[in-house]
């Protein structure tokens, strides 16, 4: 049996590919989203990277869980039928599973991303 291995990637310096947001969603605004993912398990289950988004107002259907640190830039989110929240630099958060979100980026924000999918992420 073979030993576990260390993983490691370089944050990006070249601009991040496009990651279009579900044209149906957006509400207001062009917002464009870039991403990528970096690093996955083995079990392709559990992926990280980093996605960036400009301004505009989109709501989003959390298909998986995700762990969030906001780099830069600004987001409000509210909960469907719930709280809302401010988001900035150095904020962290949780996304659980089949969450509908209101998203309204205020600053372009870039964040660092962990996502566990229900099946495999094949890329």
């Amino acid at each position: 049996m073979s030993q576990p291995k260390i993983r490691t990637a370089r944050t990006p310096l070249d601009p991040l590919p496009r990651m279009p947001i579900n044209p149906a969603w957006i509400r207001e605004g062009s917002p464009v989203a870039r991403g990528t993912i970096l690093l996955q398990s083995d079990d392709k289950r559990v992926s990280s990277g980093f996605w960036e988004c400009s301004e505009g107002k989109f709501e989003w259907q959390f298909a998986w869980d995700e762990f969030i640190r906001v780099i830069e830039g600004q987001v409000e989110i509210r909960e469907e039928g719930g709280d809302s929240y401010v988001l900035g630099p150095g904020d962290t958060a949780h996304f659980p599973l089949g969450l509908k979100a209101h998203w309204h980026v205020t600053k372009p924000i870039k964040k660092f991303f962990v996502i566990r999918t229900p099946e495999p992420l094949n890329l």
